[in-house]
């Protein structure tokens, strides 16, 4: 949308036909204390003045000296810099919204084969364009199911799905008349369930026998995973998912403090017109030539409002296309490596903590990246002694559960032996 500002004769003749005389007369529902005042031709800062501010506020970010074991739905993986160098270019940097087939080729190219690596890493028969990020991507795969199970007045989200993620699709759901119930039982009245792969702790649930205990009872099964474990574990087509949703951040972008991020969906087929945003599909011109299109675009600027699956305006294309470039950097060898690596860094450093006294494990499923260890001590003498070292040891699940001293601890294909062994030593001097 462009944007046209306003000259002061344009001004005064939208102010005669409202019957006002000031602009400030608009404002005056938002309370005197909240309004900041118009700025003075005198504020402001040159351009100089104005970089050393900025120089100021990033000196006191400390967090590249940091070792960071923080994890939770962001996670610190190595990226390529060809992702950096493809992006960029400016084809890329500069790509709208694709109307125009025809000048859109190479955008609608990339996307189609973001969809393509999203089934191929789900076993799913369709993904669409991408979502905002792993949050709005359960939410609208919960509106998806209840669209599909419309007669039904129940869905299950447990206790173990992202804290986040679980308080965004209660905030969906705020206007539907549906109740949520965190425990897997399931009746006549159930339309969906969805489970995190692995849980928010970490730990791999025994997916598979609750999705065919929903399917028993007629429910959509959707599943959240970081992509990442199909490298290692059972894809979503395996364990019987209808749905399969997650955020795509561990391949191809870095954490840049939460975001922006890209949402991944996929479905079965027979689904695949109740999916939200909009699909990319390959077809054939006039010619025989091969060519990109946008189609099923069910949302609110295309079809009717009533009609629409979502009000999702436009999807994530530039972080889908970071995240293609980290999935077909590894490619089909390389993602079962990276897991395996993930995995086993992980475990190297959780089985060396449970050695020390005064710690053990939280939990005794598989686990995948991030694990739970119970601390015999206050976790803020913890954090503070691990800080004072120039480690972020991980996150205070009290900040999310009422669990005491629980720290949950992410480790990536970004941590060394020696960073691993360097946390050890700090938590063999913190319990001494």
């Amino acid at each position: 949308m462009d944007f046209i500002s306003n000259q002061n004769p344009q001004i005064q003749e939208m102010l005669q036909a409202l019957g006002i005389s000031d602009v400030t007369e608009l404002f005056q529902a938002i309370p005197a204390h909240l309004r900041l005042p118009r700025p003075s031709e005198e504020d402001g800062l040159s351009e100089s003045e104005g970089m050393r501010l900025m120089e100021k506020l990033a000196a006191k970010n400390s967090y590249p000296q940091f070792d960071n074991y923080l994890g939770a739905g962001a996670y610190e993986h190595h990226v390529s810099p060809l992702v950096g160098a493809i992006c960029s270019k400016s084809e890329f940097l500069t790509a709208y919204t694709p109307y125009q087939a025809e000048a859109s080729q190479g955008l609608l190219q990339i996307t189609f084969e973001f969809q393509s690596a999203i089934c191929a890493l789900t076993g799913l028969d369709v993904a669409n364009a991408s979502l905002y990020d792993g949050a709005s991507a359960c939410a609208e795969a919960m509106l998806m199911a209840l669209r599909c199970r419309n007669e039904r007045t129940k869905v299950i989200v447990p206790d173990s799905l992202h804290p986040h993620y679980r308080a965004v699709i209660e905030q969906y759901l705020t206007s539907h008349k549906i109740k949520v119930e965190k425990n897997f039982h399931f009746d006549e009245n159930s339309a969906a369930v969805i489970v995190q792969y692995p849980n928010f702790f970490g730990r791999i649930e025994d997916v598979k026998s609750v999705f065919a205990q929903a399917k028993a009872a007629g429910a959509l099964c959707i599943l959240v995973a970081n992509p990442l474990v199909y490298g290692l574990f059972s894809s979503a087509a395996d364990l019987g998912a209808d749905i399969a949703v997650g955020d795509g951040q561990p391949f191809g972008l870095p954490l840049q403090y939460g975001g922006p991020y890209v949402g991944y969906m996929a479905c079965k087929q027979e689904l695949v017109r109740q999916m939200p945003g909009r699909i990319v599909g390959e077809t054939v011109d006039t010619e025989g030539k091969r060519g990109f299109v946008l189609t099923l675009q069910a949302r609110e600027q295309h079809i009717r409002r009533e009609k629409a699956t979502s009000n999702i305006c436009t999807n994530q294309a530039l972080a889908a296309l970071a995240c293609l470039i980290g999935i077909t950097w590894y490619g089909k060898q390389g993602l079962p490596k990276l897991a395996l690596t993930n995995y086993q860094r992980a475990h190297y450093l959780c089985d060396n903590l449970k050695k020390i006294k005064g710690l053990k494990e939280g939990g005794n499923e598989p686990f995948f990246n991030e694990f739970v260890m119970i601390w015999d001590r206050p976790l803020d003498k913890v954090l503070k002694h691990f800080r004072a070292h120039g480690i972020e040891p991980g996150l205070d699940l009290s900040r999310f559960y009422p669990l005491k001293n629980h720290l949950l601890v992410a480790v990536t294909e970004a941590k060394t032996k020696e960073q691993l062994d360097r946390y050890i030593r700090v938590a063999q001097e913190c319990q001494a």
